[in-house]
């Protein structure tokens, strides 16, 4: 029997009479999981071990930055300072010239004394000495 009429009405199936009935058991089906609990504890704890390490490296490298920006800025510093120190021991060498010291004395006013000036270490005897034999050596030397 054909199952098409030329219409557009559903049909309903008949059973054949010598088709045997096939009698519909129930089957329970009981689906495992893929992976077991504990192994997806351990997979769970790995991942968050990685996490846990990736973000350290991430901290240490933040920190190793920053001390790499502190110790570049301290060394411009130093530089700095070299130069600073640098041109200030210039000029002490420039202030501390004998005869500039003794050009502004004397601007100021002041005269040498060769008895208030004496050497360490040395008494005012030995200093008076010192002082009569140099003028006694530029005495005979101008003749």
């Amino acid at each position: 029997m054909s199952y098409y009429y030329r219409s557009n009405l559903a049909v309903e199936l008949e059973d054949s009479p010598g088709s045997v009935t096939k009698k519909k058991t129930k089957r329970t089906v009981r689906i495992k999981p893929s992976i077991p609990t504990k192994e997806k504890l351990m997979y769970l704890f790995f991942i968050t071990l990685v996490v846990i390490g990736v973000g350290m490296v991430g901290v240490r490298y933040s920190q190793i930055s920053q001390y790499n920006y502190e110790i570049q800025r301290l060394k411009k510093e130093i530089r700095i300072n070299k130069e600073k120190n640098t041109s200030l021991q210039l000029q002490i060498e420039q202030l501390s010239n004998r005869d500039r010291i003794i050009m502004e004395a004397e601007r100021m006013g002041m005269v040498y004394n060769p008895e208030a000036a004496h050497l360490v270490g040395q008494s005012k005897e030995a200093a008076k000495k010192d002082g009569k034999g140099s003028k006694a050596a530029s005495q005979k030397k101008q003749p």
